[in-house]
């Protein structure tokens, strides 16, 4: 089961990208979430799937069955943020960029589990080093029919449901945006 709902609410918050209501559905849903954007855009062929950590398969494996039912091609993106200038800090720096880049290539691990179960699909992966993993999906958001991210909740929440990047990407996506519950 999947849940589909408008991006907007009618509460006098004009401002905002997406309404009360698609948040705190996409926040507390036990399957996924999609949240569809008032105007139609041409297709471009391509399902984007941020992927962070091994958790994220069930979100790589619905962005999988989408693209594969739309006949579009699906590109992992795993993106990392890390301190330009760490190194002059900090004697250990490179040991600290080894550790977060390989902590970063999520995606690089599930490749191949990938195109294994979805042999017909065009998969490409790209990991990224940005200042704002919620920016560089928004970015890809502009070339893509839908871009699926997990939703990471805590189990003890205080004010917003969902996780920061999560949340940006409901708000400024140019794309309809699924949120898969994580296990």
């Amino acid at each position: 089961m999947t849940i589909v709902v408008g991006s907007r609410g009618l509460g006098g918050f004009s401002t905002l990208l997406l309404g009360s209501v698609g948040l705190t559905v996409a926040g507390q849903a036990r399957c996924p979430v999609v949240v569809v954007r008032g105007t139609e855009q041409p297709s471009s062929g391509v399902v984007v799937v941020g992927v962070r950590d091994e958790e994220d398969l069930e979100a790589v494996r619905f962005a999988g069955e989408t693209a594969r039912r739309r006949k579009a091609s699906l590109r992992l993106l795993s993106t990392w943020t890390y301190l330009q200038y760490i190194g002059t800090m900090a004697p250990m720096a490179d040991a600290v960029r080894v550790a977060v880049e390989t902590g970063a290539a999520a995606s690089t691990r599930m490749l191949g589990s990938v195109r294994e179960e979805f042999p017909d699909l065009e998969v490409t992966e790209e990991v990224v080093r940005v200042p704002s993993p919620a920016g560089e999906l928004v970015a890809a958001s502009m070339r893509a029919d839908l871009v699926v991210v997990g939703a990471r909740r805590s189990a003890h929440h205080v004010g917003r449901a969902l996780g920061r990047v999560t949340h940006a990407v409901l708000q400024h996506a140019h794309c309809p945006v699924a949120v898969v519950p994580r296990e």
